[in-house]
């Protein structure tokens, strides 16, 4: 399925187009729960789940929005 937004392709299991998540108010960062602001579940994901494909994608994402983050000046102190 398509992020209905960024047109990425998102696998399976997520339900909502634009017409719904609008009319559901859905975002999942307006509630983030605890254990979702560590690292931890996505340290486990990368070691155990996810493939070099996907870790390819994520260092490119990572590296990207990192300099995007160094051009606007902002960078992170801790």
């Amino acid at each position: 399925m398509e992020h209905w937004k960024t047109k990425e392709e998102m696998g399976e299991g997520f339900e909502y187009n634009e017409k719904e998540h609008k009319k559901n108010k859905y975002n999942a960062l307006w509630d983030i729960k605890p254990e979702e602001k560590t690292t931890m579940r996505t340290k486990y994901l990368i070691r155990d789940v996810w493939k070099s494909k996907q870790l390819k994608e994520l260092k490119d994402f990572l590296d990207a929005k990192i300099e995007e983050k160094k051009s606007d000046g902002y960078w992170f102190n801790d």
